[in-house]
């Protein structure tokens, strides 16, 4: 469809196609999405937007073994709180509600060697909530419940 074509249904208000960039040829082309393709996106539903309302609250890191030990850091320093662990492969969305404390010397447990708070900073992607952090520990929180 030219763009002449398709601004002349736009103004007559009929329905267009959709039009899709293809390098192999025309859009038209293209046949409907695969089931799996749609499956796959239904099943992603944890996003920043979610989280925040539901009261969730922690760190987005790159996978690694810093992000393992929080991982577990977290478990141990928050008992009773259930954990939230959204594994992306390329990073990984570590949440609970409302609040999440990490102490330095669990992290350092956790990892087997000496760590600062300010070396967080390296892998951390983004957070939701709201971020204190300290030389001995980090709180990810919300003021208000939602």
């Amino acid at each position: 469809m030219g763009i002449l074509n398709w601004i002349g249904t736009l103004l007559r208000g009929a329905p267009s196609p959709a039009l899709v960039a293809c390098p192999s040829g025309p859009a038209s082309q293209l046949g409907e999405p695969e089931v799996k393709d749609i499956k796959e996106k239904a099943m992603s539903t944890t996003g920043s937007g979610q989280a925040y309302h539901n009261n969730m609250v922690g760190p987005v890191m790159r996978a690694g073994d810093l992000a393992a030990a929080i991982i577990e850091a977290a478990k141990i320093d928050n008992p009773g709180k259930e954990l939230f662990v959204d594994d992306k492969r390329a990073y990984i969305r570590i949440h609970m509600d409302q609040e999440m404390v990490l102490q330095r010397a669990t992290i350092e447990e956790e990892l087997g060697r000496p760590f600062k708070m300010n070396d967080l900073e390296v892998d951390l992607s983004s957070f939701a909530g709201q971020i204190e952090s300290g030389d001995n520990s980090i709180r990810f929180y919300f003021m208000k419940k939602v």
